[in-house]
């Protein structure tokens, strides 16, 4: 009996860490930009970014380039519902100043939607219209 307690008590440990470890990788649907910054040279652009649920906080992105766009999609902090382990607001994308004329956040289901565009004539970044 003695032993079977500590088998459920070890299994019940490693469930609990294995769901605390897997929450950090899904990705968050209502993420928004907040704020940016781009650099003189253009090269990078720093975002502050939000979420608009109530609950959760971002940790991370995962950057795509396709065609002359960039898709980010962000992920949740480690530990489920409002843990804020691990969590970030301000994050630092590498651009190619040349390459890249828009920017896109995920929101689910396989769509992402626009956040910051490159004026053709300018350079300058700003939100889209």
């Amino acid at each position: 009996m003695r032993r079977f307690r500590w088998m459920f008590l070890i299994c019940a440990v490693l469930l609990a860490c294995v769901i605390f470890a897997c929450s950090g990788f899904n990705p968050r649907e209502d993420v928004y930009l907040a704020d940016y910054t781009v650099s003189p040279d253009g090269t990078q652009i720093t975002m502050r970014v939000g979420v608009a649920s109530s609950m959760g906080y971002t940790r991370g992105y995962r950057a795509q380039m396709g065609g002359f766009n960039q898709y980010l999609t962000f992920y949740t902090a480690f530990g489920g519902f409002n843990s804020s382990l691990g969590a970030r607001d301000t994050f630092m994308l590498e651009i190619d100043p040349i390459n890249c004329d828009e920017i896109y956040f995920y929101h689910g289901g396989g769509g992402y939607t626009l956040v910051l565009q490159k004026d053709p004539l300018t350079g300058q970044w700003h939100d889209p219209e």
